[in-house]
């Protein structure tokens, strides 16, 4: 039996999500949440902007990400962590947020709380 070994708590969602700068429109969403990171389900397009944003130094892939959710717009940067194939046309993408500010971390917090307790 698997076990989720998660630092955080996580909730589905289901928010629209733009990636990199401007922002693809791909109409890629985030399909679950928590202060560690997001899902975002997305198909070969959002891949392609995935693989194709600058590395840092070190190699590590890093992009910003803009949503909108109760409690405001956020933009974060997060590092991509694992692409998953679901079918020919759909991916999830996990990424982890990377240095989030103190009041998008409450926002995400209350939003993540208020949806485990349903």
């Amino acid at each position: 039996m698997l076990t989720d070994s998660r630092i955080h708590p996580r909730v589905e969602t289901d928010f629209e999500v733009k990636v990199g700068i401007p922002g693809d429109n791909s109409g890629a969403r985030i399909v679950s949440m928590s202060v560690g990171g997001i899902a975002i389900l997305g198909n070969h397009q959002l891949e392609d902007i995935l693989k194709l944003d600058k590395a840092d130094a070190n190699g590590v892939l890093e992009h910003i990400v803009s949503f909108s959710m109760p409690g405001g717009e956020l933009s974060e940067i997060c590092r991509l962590v694992h692409v998953r194939r679901l079918s020919q046309e759909n991916y999830e993408f996990g990424l982890k947020f990377i240095d989030l500010n103190p009041q998008d971390t409450v926002i995400i917090a209350d939003y993540v709380d208020r949806h485990r307790r349903g």
